[in-house]
C-alpha cells in the first residue's frame, strides 16, 4: 500500500512534537480517548500541541469535550463510537468514520466503532459482526490505494487488550495489520490502568498500533495534512 503521509515506528507522547520536526515531519494528530484530558483546554497551549493538524476520537468521550476540542484547534475532527456512546446520545461534531475511509489533506483515514460485545447494551459487536465490517470496508481501502490510519474504539486481540470480556480485543484486526498495513492503527477502550505496564504503543509489522487513552501525539511526516 502506498504511503499517505505517517511515518511507522514513531515516537509518541509529550516528546512527538521535537522527534518529528528531527524527522522532517510536517504536524501532528492529536487522539483522544475514553477520558476527558483538562490539559488539551488549559489556557496556554502545551509545545506538545502547537502543530495539531488532526483530532482523532476513538470514542466515550462527551460530545461537548469533543467540541471544546474542535473549537481549540481548529482542524478536522474525526470519530468513531465507543461501547458507551449509546445510540440515542447527541451526535458529537466532526465526521464520523465507522466503516468509511475519508481523506483529509494527504491522509486516508478509515474506523470501526464499539467494543466485543458483552451483555448487548450500547456499542457492541461479536467477533463475526466486526468480521463482516471489516470486510465492507476492503472495497473503499482498495478504490483509494490503501488506508494510512485506522481509527477503532477496541484494541486488537491479544494487544493492549484486557482478559475480560468486555475488553477482550477483536481478532479480525489483525487482518487489517496483516494485509491493510496502516501506519497507524489507533485505539481506545482499554484505560492503561487495565493494562500490564500500561503499554502505550505496540509495532506490528509496518503498523504502529496506539492507545489513545485519555490522550496522546502522532506526529505526521510530509505530505500530510
Amino acid at each position: 500500500m502506498a504511503a499517505g503521509g505517517l511515518r511507522p515506528g514513531s515516537v509518541v507522547g509529550p516528546d512527538a512534537r521535537a522527534a518529528g520536526r528531527a524527522a522532517g515531519a510536517a504536524g501532528t494528530i492529536l487522539a483522544v480517548s475514553d477520558e476527558i484530558d483538562e490539559r488539551l483546554l488549559s489556557e496556554v497551549r502545551s509545545e506538545s500541541t502547537a502543530d495539531v493538524r488532526l483530532i482523532l476520537s476513538c470514542g466515550d468521550l462527551p460530545p461537548d469535550y469533543l467540541e471544546a476540542l474542535a473549537d481549540r484547534f481548529r482542524v478536522p475532527l474525526l470519530y468513531v463510537r465507543g461501547n458507551h456512546d449509546g445510540r440515542g446520545d447527541r451526535t458529537p461534531p466532526g465526521e464520523n468514520v465507522d466503516r468509511r475511509l475519508v481523506r483529509v489533506g494527504g491522509l486516508r483515514v478509515a474506523g470501526f466503532e464499539g467494543s466485543m460485545w458483552y451483555n448487548g447494551e450500547g456499542v457492541q459487536f461479536t467477533e463475526q459482526q466486526m468480521w463482516w465490517r471489516v470486510l465492507s470496508l476492503r472495497p473503499a481501502v482498495w478504490w483509494a490505494g490503501g488506508v494510512d490510519v485506522v481509527v477503532t474504539h477496541a484494541a486488537p486481540h491479544g494487544i493492549h487488550d484486557g482478559q475480560d470480556r468486555a475488553h477482550v480485543g477483536f481478532r479480525v484486526f489483525h487482518s487489517i495489520l496483516r494485509r491493510l498495513r496502516p501506519r497507524y492503527l489507533v485505539h481506545g477502550h482499554n484505560h492503561l490502568s487495565y493494562v500490564s505496564k500500561g503499554t502505550r504503543s505496540t509495532v506490528i509489522g509496518r503498523t504502529e498500533v496506539v492507545n489513545a487513552f485519555r490522550s496522546v501525539v502522532l506526529p505526521i511526516d510530509r505530505g500530510g495534512p
